[in-house]
C-alpha cells in the first residue's frame, strides 16, 4: 500500500490558459507517462472556472463539494452542486464555473464511460 496526499499543500497551478483560479492535485501519473486514464482533484476558488474547449477524453467530473454551472456541446449552463456529476463525451465542447466555490474529482480516459445503472441527478425522484 502506497499513501500520498491530495490536499491543498500538494495541489499546482497549471500552466496554459484553460484554467482560471483552479488548483490540480493528480491522483494518477500524466499522460506524459503513458497513462491511459487520469484522475486529479480540482479546486475552483470563488470566480474559478474551466474555459470552453473540447475534451481530449471522455471525461468524469463529480462535484464533491460546493456548487457551480457546467455547460456541454450546446452551450446551455446548467447548475452542479456536491453529490452530482457530468460526462463529457471526447470532442465534446464543455466548461465549468463556480461563484462560490467547488471541489471536485475529474477522472479522464480514452475508454471511460459513465456509469448507466441508476437514474440522472435532474431526473431522480423528488
Amino acid at each position: 500500500m502506497e499513501r500520498f496526499s491530495f490536499g491543498e499543500d500538494v495541489a499546482f497551478v497549471p500552466r496554459g490558459e484553460l484554467l482560471d483560479r483552479v488548483t490540480i492535485a493528480p491522483l494518477t501519473a500524466p499522460s506524459e507517462e503513458g497513462a491511459t486514464t487520469k484522475a486529479a482533484i480540482f479546486r475552483f476558488a470563488p470566480g474559478g472556472r474551466l474555459l470552453r474547449h473540447p475534451a481530449t477524453w471522455p471525461h468524469v467530473v463529480a462535484v464533491l463539494e460546493g456548487s457551480g454551472e457546467v455547460s456541454g456541446e450546446d452551450g446551455d449552463v446548467e447548475p452542479i452542486e456536491a453529490g452530482e456529476a457530468v460526462f463529457w463525451h471526447e470532442g465534446e465542447e464543455h466548461e465549468m464555473k463556480s461563484a462560490a466555490g467547488l471541489t471536485a474529482l475529474i477522472i479522464e480516459g480514452e475508454r471511460l464511460d459513465r456509469f448507466r445503472g441508476g437514474p440522472t441527478a435532474r431526473s431522480a425522484p423528488e
